[in-house]
């Protein structure tokens, strides 16, 4: 009898283990990034791009494009002063420390999310934009999500303080970056701010690639829990702008280190330079396929298909990421001392063309 209550002990003992593994798992930190071009929308790279998440302080995104809005419809003025509730100054920190009763700026609220990333200040726009209610606010901003196409955000709040009902992806947090690339310029440069100063005390901006990588112009971070931290970048080089999002960082360092190598790859390849090498960070063929440049573009089947048959043609051959690094590594020189011979006649142009196809 005792032999059989041990071992029912023990088969409970097991199911709550895997219990608890299976909990686990469901809320892991999401691992995902996107990088896309800021005029067109096409692809650069992406990779668990559509895997629900916490948007953790990129809320604060959806905040700002509602309060630009409301600016340029007139409803907000820069200098005009809202009003600091009770429910505003029990915000979580990151925060300014608003007193209830007191007033700030449209500006400076604007001003202390960027940079500070201020929940408390997020709250005081919230509630003047959403009659009274932040509750009311959240509802308005996930109906502007589905009007600029995130299909997959859910809004509950306007500063990201954690709450399981609020979700989003990458891909969204991308298109919400881009829509205020586009939507306002005017205000757009206000995401590259690097330090706010408000009642003498200095918020430096947690954006830490400011002033640090070359053409890096915002434009939010965002940390919780529950999502990891989190970086919607934006990079201008060479008269080309560029987006990406990196999600489910383990920490900043290394999150920003993710997002610097994304920008730079992305940049290197736009411009055509194609020569990579093995000490790359490059987790599978698919990621080294984006980096080359074989992605589709939103919208156009025939893009799509193109960098699909380019795919499946290199996994055909090529078992792994150095594999692939070897050969392209090797053509590199061979094919700039080949370059005048192949624009002699266009049968040996055709011909290298294809050889080229099947080597690569």
């Amino acid at each position: 009898m005792r032999a059989c209550q041990q071992h029912v002990l023990k088969i409970i003992l097991l199911a709550l283990v895997f219990i608890h593994i299976g909990i686990f798992s469901l809320s892991a930190r999401k691992v995902a990034s996107i990088v896309i071009c800021a005029e067109t929308g096409t692809i650069h790279h992406e990779q668990n791009a559509d895997a629900i998440t916490h948007p953790a302080s990129l809320t604060k995104m959806m905040t700002l494009f509602m309060t630009f809005q409301a600016l340029r419809n007139g409803k907000l003025k820069l200098d005009q002063k809202l009003p600091v509730s009770k429910h505003a100054t029990k915000q979580i920190p990151c925060k300014l420390w608003l007193k209830a009763g007191s007033t700030i700026t449209v500006r400076q609220a604007i001003l202390a999310m960027i940079t500070k990333s201020a929940n408390d200040a997020a709250v005081v726009l919230a509630e003047t934009l959403g009659k009274g209610t932040e509750s009311q606010f959240a509802k308005a901003m996930t109906q502007q999500a589905r009007k600029l196409g995130m299909i997959k955000t859910v809004f509950k709040n306007s500063s990201g303080v954690p709450n399981k009902h609020q979700i989003t992806t990458a891909r969204d947090m991308a298109i919400l970056s881009r829509a205020l690339y586009k939507h306002f310029p005017d205000y757009f440069p206000l995401f590259k701010t690097e330090k706010f100063v408000h009642k003498g005390v200095v918020h430096a901006n947690h954006n830490k690639l400011l002033g640090k990588v070359k053409g890096v112009d915002g434009i939010k971070t965002g940390f919780i829990n529950a999502s990891g931290f989190n970086l919607a970048a934006s990079m201008v080089r060479d008269n080309r702008r560029i987006i990406a999002v990196v999600m489910g960082g383990e920490t900043a360092k290394a999150r920003d280190k993710k997002m610097i190598h994304l920008l730079e790859t992305t940049h290197a390849a736009i411009k055509g330079k194609k020569q990579v090498h093995p000490n790359d960070e490059y987790a599978s063929l698919d990621d080294l396929l984006f980096a080359l440049g074989a992605a589709g573009t939103y919208g156009d089947p025939k893009e799509i298909k193109k960098a699909d048959y380019q795919a499946e043609l290199i996994e055909s051959k090529y078992t792994s990421v150095n594999d692939l690094l070897e050969i392209i590594n090797e053509e590199e020189p061979t094919k700039k001392k080949a370059r005048p011979k192949v624009i002699r006649t266009k049968k040996v142009k055709s011909k290298s063309r294809k050889n080229r196809l099947h080597r690569v």
